[in-house]
């Protein structure tokens, strides 16, 4: 497998585990003055903007979380799938 797809699978895992962090850490109110979850927050947050446009609220629940990481690990498989 060349260099390139194993830079790609590592930041697809990366991106995956940023977006699991974040979701977590929305749920302590005090952890978004943190610089690290601020940097999470501005990496994630231009992933997960669209799709929190495009999907409606479920009562407060936040689903473009589930959606991004459902695309990421879809975009991950394929990238296994054409290399092999």
């Amino acid at each position: 497998m060349p260099l390139i797809f194993y830079i790609a699978d590592w930041l697809l895992t990366i991106l995956i585990y940023l977006v699991l962090a974040d979701c977590v850490m929305s749920w302590f109110p005090d952890a978004r003055n943190r610089p690290a979850v601020k940097l999470i927050q501005s990496i994630t947050n231009p992933l997960l903007l669209p799709f929190r446009v495009i999907l409606p609220s479920f009562g407060g629940l936040d689903l473009s979380p589930f959606v991004a990481i459902l695309l990421l690990s879809t975009l991950q498989r394929l990238l296994h799938n054409l290399v092999g």
